[in-house]
């Protein structure tokens, strides 16, 4: 999807002025533009590789473990059976697929689209089979986050500010509660405090990225088509 498609009804150059590293916004929609993008199916194959032969098949996987802390196959020093993964699954942890925009074409694309107005940037999965799902804190990102939504229900919390004291979140000032369905659009800016909340089993994909260095614009290797 364009990006001028992707914000309809907010122009380019609105969106500009007034929520570029401003303001968050969310667009409701009755069909589902992202079903495309990756589906539970895609999730139960990926998952499917785990632990398969010597070849690492999922590189980019990471766990929010019940205790809020992440766990990260690539850097992690503790390792976990495809039955530990599994237990975690489903037990309540959220699983995220980093650099996701390398399993299909689609999702490639998508950054090229984002990649005419921004830098670069990536797409991240987020994946939970329950309600009540372990998930992050309240925290704030350095990119700016297109937020396509593409299962399930989530409920957002977006904050102005909040503090932490002695490790525990104080003084943390609501700003709005925003509930997603399947294929609604959540924008939120660099530097925006919030957390999230399943409602319903769920697949969302976080599409993130740098702003544009002046001078060096960025443009992404094309998605060559192989078949025959």
């Amino acid at each position: 999807m364009k990006f001028e498609e992707l914000i309809s009804p907010i122009g380019v150059d609105e969106f500009h002025l007034r929520y570029k590293d401003k303001k968050h916004f969310y667009i409701k929609r009755e069909d589902n533009p992202f079903s495309k993008h990756f589906s539970w199916g895609e999730l139960d194959n990926y998952l499917n590789q785990y632990n398969i032969g010597t070849w690492d098949r999922t590189p980019q996987l990471q766990v929010v473990l019940p205790d809020g802390n992440k766990w990260c196959k690539k850097k992690s020093t503790q390792k976990y059976t495809r039955t530990e993964l599994w237990n975690l699954w489903n037990n309540g942890s959220s699983f995220i697929l980093t650099l996701s925009e390398f399993l299909n074409e689609t999702m490639w694309k998508q950054c090229q689209e984002f990649e005419k107005h921004y830098g670069v940037g990536q797409a991240n999965l987020y994946c939970s089979k329950s309600r009540d799902a372990h998930c992050f804190p309240i925290h704030a990102d350095s990119t700016d986050n297109f937020l396509f939504h593409v299962s399930g229900t989530v409920r957002w919390y977006i904050y102005k500010e909040f503090e932490v004291k002695g490790g525990r979140t104080e003084n943390a000032t609501l700003e709005e509660v925003v509930d997603l369905n399947d294929g609604d659009l959540l924008y939120i800016p660099k530097g925006k405090y919030h957390r999230v909340d399943t409602l319903s089993p769920r697949i969302s994909i976080s599409f993130h990225f740098q702003d544009r260095a002046v001078g060096k614009p960025y443009n992404r290797r094309n998605w060559y088509n192989w078949k025959p």
